[in-house]
């Protein structure tokens, strides 16, 4: 006999055998599913937490707090509601424009001269139609900033109003408050 006949066969190893690849796809897809129904029923459930709300088209902020034992009058004495306004931004924050329409020669640029005085940022003065008293426009979300101007440069109650679809002036200059000027506030 030949040396190689005398050693010992090697035998091959095989890998061990595997379990049905359908069957571990299965299991694991049912498990998925399982853990996203439960995910799931943990973010909708309602669990009376605090909760913000925004109107849509307002400037304000209303928040509801079902946490501090109140009665809002519908049925759960331990539910109250609360509605905050936020506060005007800082004149700094805010670009005004000031068109006249009080048929005053230079009135426009007096009242620009005296909103920068109070810390606005101000554009170029412009001439507008004649209007019988100031009205304050404001465009979306500085309805605050518009009152709080108001108020300071003394404009008459009820003159702040939406910015309309087509402005006073043909160029608002990117002012977030626009200033038609009348002659009620025109000479002071």
């Amino acid at each position: 006999m030949s040396e190689q006949s005398e050693q010992p066969r090697r035998r091959r190893r095989q890998p061990p055998p595997k379990a049905p690849a359908a069957q571990g796809s299965v299991v694991r897809g049912a498990i998925l599913v399982v853990v996203a129904v439960v995910i799931g029923v943990l973010l909708l459930r309602d669990d009376d937490a605090a909760t913000t709300q925004v109107a849509v088209g307002s400037d304000t902020a209303g928040q509801v707090d079902d946490t501090d034992g109140g009665d809002d009058g519908d049925g759960d004495p331990d539910a109250t509601t609360t509605t905050t306004t936020e506060a005007p931004r800082p004149a700094a924050e805010v670009k005004v424009l000031v068109a006249n329409g009080s048929g005053v020669n230079g009135a426009a640029g007096g009242a620009t001269d005296a909103l920068e005085a109070l810390g606005y940022v101000t554009g170029t003065p412009a001439n507008a139609e004649r209007v019988p008293s100031t009205v304050v426009y404001y465009t979306t979300g500085f309805e605050a900033e518009a009152e709080a101007l108001a108020a300071a440069i003394g404009a008459p109650e009820g003159s702040v109003t939406p910015m309309p679809a087509v402005a006073p002036v043909d160029d608002l200059q990117l002012a977030n408050v626009l200033v038609h000027l009348g002659p009620d506030l025109a000479a002071g």
